[in-house]
């Protein structure tokens, strides 16, 4: 939402007068106005969050407005650099292959336990855009501790919950599972949560840094990087708690 809108709806005025430097009205600016410049703002958001904001700061993907050349490169841009994050972590995952040998019970947890991160990741990426939107979040060192503070505190109570909750669906689920396998599960759950939040919640003051828009640190790449650091977390901690199984 922009300033003028804020205005507008804060003050419940119908018209806004525009001044010059030398503080005469030139002109007006109505609700009318002021509500499709809103419009056309907020279409832009749910473009770059899905992947498909423009390369270089440029105007928002339109399916009838744009050219197939820019759709299908933009697009393309953004496929390819996640299909090479996923070709990472999936070598990481092959390369884990006498632990699951052992251990097979553990290739099937993988998928909600990564899951869990992109998705609290995208939950925290998109309040803080939208509160950045709203002016309510600017590019402060006492802003981006705020939402430190926030959501640390947001998402250790959801990784404890969620962990619980997966620990209890685990061990109902499947009969004689490890009291060890139960253990990685349940803390990989609760520190791939945190994780996802904090860094999601981060993501968009560092996008603002560089300079570029924080819309186009979109849901995609947020998941992307949460898969990785996941099967990191996840196979560190089955290291250290089923290591001794592989001697």
């Amino acid at each position: 939402m922009l300033r003028e809108d804020i205005t507008f709806h804060t003050r419940a005025l119908l018209t806004v007068p525009v001044v010059g430097e030398d503080d005469h009205m030139i002109g007006i600016v109505t609700v009318d106005d002021a509500m499709d410049l809103e419009k056309e703002h907020d279409a832009g958001r749910p473009a770059g969050f899905g992947g498909g904001a423009a390369v270089g700061g440029g105007p928002d993907l339109d399916l009838r407005s744009s050219p197939f050349r820019r759709i299908f490169g933009t697009r393309l841009m953004w496929l390819a650099f996640l299909t090479a994050f996923g070709m990472v972590t999936s070598t990481f995952v092959a390369k884990q292959e006498e632990l699951l040998s052992e251990v097979i019970v553990l290739a099937a947890f993988i998928a909600p336990i990564v899951d869990m991160g992109g998705n609290t990741g995208s939950q925290a990426a998109t309040l803080v855009l939208r509160s950045m939107s709203l002016g309510q979040l600017r590019m402060r060192w006492k802003d981006l501790f705020f939402v430190l503070r926030r959501e640390a505190a947001v998402a250790l109570a959801l990784g404890g919950c969620v962990a619980v909750m997966e620990v209890v669906l685990a061990f109902f689920a499947k009969d004689g599972l490890d009291s060890g396998v139960l253990t990685v599960v349940g803390l990989s759950m609760f520190a791939c949560t945190v994780l996802g939040g904090v860094i999601g919640s981060t993501l968009p003051f560092l996008a603002r840094r560089l300079g570029t828009d924080p819309a186009t640190l979109s849901s995609p790449l947020i998941t992307s990087i949460m898969d990785l650091l996941g099967v990191c977390v996840y196979f560190g901690l089955a290291y250290i708690f089923l290591g001794h199984l592989l001697v």
